[in-house]
């Protein structure tokens, strides 16, 4: 009956131990994340406070009522690659010089299967 009383002390050790760590690991976690959050809310307001203006892209000029001659790209998706471009750099500095139509003889299907076919192991 004695090694069956240490037994039963023994596990009842060993569930509290457990259960306190594990406790103690939500607790740091969860400071972590509270942490992180702060951080995160301080930079956004500080990014906030700045106000830093984007510099315009330069869009030419045309008349919503022409249509574009083959080698001109409308003013629209010259300010959607702008935003783009903006949604991936943020705040680092960033220029677009120029934006052309690719001279391709395949199409973007045609390229994707054959980058797919030709794709290493």
């Amino acid at each position: 009956m004695d090694n069956l009383m240490q037994a039963f002390i023994l596990l009842l050790a060993g569930f509290i131990v457990v259960f306190v760590v594990l406790i103690l690991l939500i607790i740091v976690v969860s400071l972590y994340s509270s942490i992180i959050v702060a951080v995160q809310n301080a930079l956004d307001k500080k990014k906030e406070q700045k106000n830093v203006q984007p510099e315009p892209v330069a869009t030419p000029a045309a008349d919503p009522s022409s249509e574009p001659e083959d080698d001109e790209i409308p003013g629209e998706i010259i300010a959607v690659i702008a935003a783009a471009v903006d949604a991936v750099y943020g705040e680092r500095p960033h220029k677009i010089k120029a934006v052309r139509r690719t001279r391709s003889a395949r199409s973007a299907w045609s390229a994707a299967g054959a980058f797919d076919g030709t794709r290493p192991f």
